[in-house]
């Protein structure tokens, strides 16, 4: 008696999969009468009929649906195996963005992180709003980029990463009222980012709802820039908790009280699908476990 081969496995989980015969031999590119023989080999090795006849091709039985749950577990692991034969199998050039915040949070550490595990792999880091990386990626620019309330887009795939609190923050010495209102505010310069960003959007939509327009903004590029306006004293400004707690170890910053709290913001990983499957999943791998570190769970 021999024994159960993949190749046996294969034929037996694609016929049930695409529904034919036909389709399971182009699909892993032999002959249909291989995939008929195939079946027939694996069928001898079982107790108990797992295929019947239906019409021109065949079908599953009730025992034949259990076998397939079983084949794809087996399929899984067995390519899984493959991948780290493969020496090394993560490897070479990757290129990755990530919004000014997140980076100012979780740079330093994902970069220790994917160095510990796939010390062949070669990251090539971007930072920018969160609007930019998402252009960068749809004209094919990066490989992957973690997003802040990306705007939607078909050819995206967006794969939710964590949440975020976001807050009013002042220089340690400006005097604010305590449980500010928007009106309270408008006297002051509001530091954001250009639209059509996040931080800009969120910036105006607070004021918006109690119909107040930001009278003195202040708009820069760069998050980080934008931070340190306001450590300097230029105006106040909306950040990411997680970076405001990072970015501030000299307690030159502090975090204004409003009466209406802001929402929190999404964060997600965007590709667009294609790409070198195994690097991309190691990359989204280490951003997992560096981002919950810092980040509420998504």
């Amino acid at each position: 008696m021999s024994r159960i081969s993949i190749p046996q496995i294969e034929a037996f989980y694609w016929v049930i999969e695409l529904g034919s015969l036909q389709k399971a031999a182009s699909r892993l590119s032999v002959t249909q009468s291989t995939i008929s023989l195939r079946l027939r080999q694996l069928q001898e090795e079982l107790p108990r009929a797992v295929l019947v006849p239906s019409g021109r091709g065949v079908k599953a039985t009730h025992e034949g649906f259990a076998l397939f749950e079983h084949a794809k577990g087996v399929l899984d692991a067995f390519h899984r195996l493959e991948r780290m034969d493969a020496a090394p199998a993560i490897a070479g050039s990757l290129r990755i963005g990530l919004a000014e915040g997140f980076a100012v949070t979780c740079l330093a550490e994902l970069i220790s992180e994917l160095s510990r595990r796939h010390p062949h792999l070669k990251p090539e880091w971007t930072i920018a709003t969160s609007y930019l990386l998402q252009h960068s990626l749809l004209e094919g620019n990066l490989d992957l980029a973690v997003l802040v309330d990306p705007m939607g887009d078909r050819a995206l795939r967006l794969v939710p990463l964590a949440s975020q609190d976001n807050v009013w923050v002042a220089p340690h010495f400006m005097a604010v009222p305590k449980n500010a209102t928007p009106e309270q505010l408008l006297p002051l310069s509001i530091i954001t980012t250009p639209p059509p960003t996040p931080m800009y959007r969120k910036t105006l939509d607070w004021f918006a709802e109690d119909r107040q327009t930001p009278r003195n903004l202040c708009q820069c590029t760069s998050v980080n820039a934008a931070m340190q306006l306001v450590r300097a004293g230029i105006g106040i400004g909306i950040f990411p908790a997680p970076m405001v707690k990072v970015f501030d170890t000299a307690g030159r910053l502090k975090i204004v009280k409003t009466k209406r709290p802001l929402p929190r913001s999404r964060l997600y990983i965007g590709e667009l699908g294609g790409g070198n499957r195994d690097k991309i999943e190691a990359a989204m791998d280490a951003l997992n476990v560096i981002s919950h570190r810092h980040y509420q769970a998504k």
